[in-house]
């Protein structure tokens, strides 16, 4: 057993078997003799096209960032050296397939690594990982890929390798090579996989191990058989407690909520199964990216139309194009800025291609008629800029009420991402009907640095105080005028960074899918620190779904006769405490009991309605009067099964009692 202090490029906590990801299947076959410029041309096109629904595939399964890189690949493979360099060498100057593309790819990659521009030059990289995963598809050896989940261990990994590997079989990676900010360590972050980047001696002492454990910034290889099954232990009970606390959670909503920001329609889902109370922010740039033209109003009406019924009422905010020079679709023919991030970008270029703007404005109002619909505007720097888009949605109405089309005329909140729009807040708070601080950006532009520039890494601070003070006057305009303030950046998920924007006023806090959980985790934490009066919360006594106190199916508990209550249909037959304290007393029937809590309540646990009337049949008690139970013990055990086949409901309640129970 060994012990390693590597580079961290995302924490978290691990522990499995290890898969060498620079292992490969060799499935060469025999070449032809003969050279057939055809052959190799109809070679190199299919190899592409695998390489394209590889990429494709990935950015399904991953959300926000994440699909955002895999689709920088895709573009990648679109640029004429992939689309006419290589078929000329070719058909042209003779040359395999195989050497085609060694040739022009290693061209490529030194070229743009030469470029003194930091962003440049990480594109480098994605011409590499691009060009050696073609090669591997010609020469017909294809990239291992583990069929377990698995630590994944690699000199250095590209998007294009990790595109080939199911993310639900990857627990943890380490590297060789690589940075914090490099597209891997991103999809690692957006993926909650813990990230390490380590020395040669660590890589090469883990490629050899039979399992590894991560922890933060600690390697340990070929553990001991007690230290693993510690850790393993310590895995599940994480994740039962994360379960617990989500699912089961039986109190008040925090003052705080948590969204989730995707990129993607294919992502609502997800996004619904992860316990996300609406979309904070839907990026709409998959409606503008890899067309020849232009979406039509009609294609974004479909699509938003789309969203908001899916969303069934929860809240959707879509942001309005933030395209110019520094993302351009391939229909966009704008000139190349020196300083693409300070130029035409955001609603600075939807305000100068109005037309094109107003088929956007004209589509989101019709889908407001169809959903809890917000519009949100990017870039803004100024409130005549607020007040020239509300001129717009008018002008837009008027025009769909004289053609006869139905519309609604959806929330218009703007983003916070710029110091002078956090300057301004207070007048900006009057024009805007809701906040969105995008960190990310006001990160870069109040330190004057480029976030993209790896050279400057320990410069990128995003907990500068500069950026929390201007934080702190844009929630307290909102909070004076009465305005929601929710914060997108990647600040909103930083768990150290939770506690702060919960005491500055944030109301809602959106993340990428993969930490909706984990933020959710921490804001309540962060709400029971901040509140420690607040009357204590009672955590759920089973797994399952939530059933309001009004639609419990028995007037005693839904009326509310023993105090406030709630019921849950449970996933199984283990019943929680749902709280701290003493048990005062149990049913003789076994299907209930009460706890008295430190602060004086009486809770009642009941599994079941009715099931008095089965005489303890079907249920077993762990804990006996007088017990002293934590949140979270077991205290008994109901079959379901029991209960069903005597024609009764399993819905177990928690009640706050009233009066002394009398069964």
């Amino acid at each position: 057993m060994k012990e390693f202090v590597l580079k961290t490029a995302q924490n978290g906590f691990a522990a499995g078997p290890v898969f060498d990801a620079d292992r490969s299947q060799d499935k060469t076959t025999e070449k032809s003799q003969t050279y057939c410029s055809y052959r190799e041309l109809t070679h190199y096109r299919a190899a592409v096209s695998q390489l394209d629904r590889e990429l494709a595939s990935a950015a399904a399964k991953t959300g926000q960032n994440s699909t955002d890189i895999y689709e920088t690949q895709r573009l990648l493979l679109k640029d004429t050296v992939f689309t006419e360099t290589i078929p000329n060498l070719i058909q042209e100057n003779s040359l395999d397939a195989m050497t085609a593309v060694e040739k022009a790819g290693r061209i490529l990659t030194v070229s743009l690594a030469n470029i003194n521009n930091a962003y440049i030059r990480q594109r480098a990289d994605d011409a590499s990982g691009i060009t050696e995963r073609l090669l591997s598809i010609l020469r017909g050896t294809e990239p291992d890929s583990p069929n377990i989940p698995s630590i994944i261990v690699s000199k250095e990994l590209s998007p294009a390798r990790l595109a080939a590997i199911d993310p639900a079989l990857i627990l943890g990676i380490i590297t060789e090579k690589g940075s914090p900010t490099s597209h891997v360590s991103i999809l690692a972050g957006n993926l909650d996989i813990p990230c390490l980047i380590g020395s040669k001696e660590a890589v090469a002492a883990a490629r050899t191990s039979s399992k590894v454990i991560i922890e933060n910034g600690n390697l340990i290889t070929d553990p001991n058989e007690d230290v693993y099954q510690e850790a393993l232990c310590r895995l599940k009970e994480k994740e039962k407690s994360k379960k617990k606390q989500i699912d089961s959670s039986q109190r008040d909503r925090p003052q705080t909520d948590v969204y989730a920001n995707i990129s993607f329609m294919w992502e609502i889902p997800d996004l619904i199964n992860s316990g996300a109370q609406g979309i904070g922010l839907l990026r709409p740039e998959f409606l503008f990216s890899n067309h020849s033209e232009p979406p039509s109003e009609e294609e974004q009406f479909e699509a938003y139309k789309m969203v908001v019924e899916a969303m069934d009422g929860k809240e959707t905010v879509i942001r309005t194009m933030d395209s110019g020079s520094d993302k351009k679709p391939n229909w966009l023919c704008i000139p190349n800025e020196k300083n693409p991030a300070l130029g035409c970008r955001g609603l600075r270029f939807s305000l100068k291609r109005p037309s094109l703007f107003r088929a956007q404005l004209r589509a989101l109002l019709r889908a407001a008629v169809f959903g809890n619909l917000k519009i949100l505007l990017p870039m803004v720097t100024s409130v005549r800029e607020v007040e020239t888009v509300r001129t717009l949605l008018a002008e837009c109405a008027k025009e769909l009420s004289k053609e006869g089309i139905e519309y609604a005329i959806p929330p218009l909140g703007i983003m916070i991402e710029t110091p002078a729009a956090a300057l301004i807040a207070d007048e900006l708070a009057q024009a805007a009907d809701f906040f969105s601080i995008g960190t990310n950006d006001l990160t870069q532009y109040t330190l004057a640095l480029d976030r993209e520039a790896q050279e400057l890494d320990e410069l990128y601070e995003p907990f500068h105080e500069a950026i929390f003070r201007l934080i702190a006057m844009a929630s307290a305009a909102g909070y004076k005028y009465n305005i929601p303030v929710s914060v997108c950046g990647e600040l909103a998920g930083n768990p150290n960074a939770i506690k702060r924007l919960i005491e500055y006023g944030v109301n809602k806090l959106s993340v990428s899918l993969s930490k909706v959980q984990e933020t959710k985790l921490r804001v309540i934490a962060a709400e029971a620190e901040l509140h420690p009066h607040q009357e204590n919360w009672i955590a759920a006594p089973a797994d399952g779904k939530l059933i309001p106190m009004e639609d419990i199916p028995d007037p005693v508990f839904s009326a509310g006769t023993l105090g406030d209550c709630i019921g849950i249909l449970p996933d199984n037959g283990t019943i929680y405490a749902p709280c701290d304290g003493i048990v005062s007393s149990i049913a003789h029937t076994g299907h209930a009991l009460s706890i008295s809590a430190a602060d004086g309540r009486e809770i009642l646990v009941h599994a079941g309605i009715d099931t008095a009337t089965l005489g303890g049949k079907g249920f077993t008690i762990y804990v006996q009067e007088g017990s002293k139970v934590s949140t979270g013990d077991i205290m008994m055990e109901a079959d379901l099964s029991v209960i069903r086949e005597a024609g009764l409901s399993p819905i177990v309640i928690t009640a706050c009692v009233k009066r002394e129970l009398n069964e």
